[in-house]
């Protein structure tokens, strides 16, 4: 399943740095761990908005494939099988569980908010212990309290 492995990557890319090693990185003003993870932390952010645009825009073209079908299947019209189905029922008739492939959308839906949710609860803890960092880290002092 596409959709699986998108967002198999999709969370790999949100990942990025243990924020508890970036906050003891902080805590002691550690230049050189902090620098190459804020100098990285672009590339990952534009990696992983790209890969969560492409899972979207895949869950928009099946939800849009699943309304057609459905609306097919009630106005009686040949109903098109959905990509990788490949089952039909007894006399040539397609199998199809709207019901189920809805469900399968929703969750691939949910499992993407999910994944961009905590990749901006990462990105805004981030942000804060960089500014912290700057401020801090900048004025001389070697270590922070907690």
């Amino acid at each position: 399943m596409i959709g699986l492995l998108a967002l198999v990557e999709l969370a790999a890319l949100a990942d990025g740095p243990s924020l508890d090693t970036l906050d003891q990185a902080v805590t002691q003003c550690d230049r050189d761990v902090l620098t190459r993870v804020f100098a990285a932390e672009p590339a990952r952010r534009r990696h992983a908005a790209i890969e969560a645009f492409h899972e979207q825009q895949a869950i928009v073209a099946a939800r849009r494939d699943l309304a057609a079908r459905r609306l097919a299947a009630l106005s009686g019209a040949p109903m098109p099988l959905p990509p990788g189905s490949g089952a039909a029922q007894p006399g040539g008739a397609p199998s199809t569980n709207f019901e189920v492939e809805a469900q399968q959308i929703a969750d691939r839906q949910q499992a993407l908010d999910d994944a961009r949710m905590l990749d901006q609860m990462r990105d805004k803890a981030l942000d804060m212990m960089r500014q912290q960092y700057l401020v801090s880290c900048s004025a001389g002092l070697a270590q922070m309290a907690p």
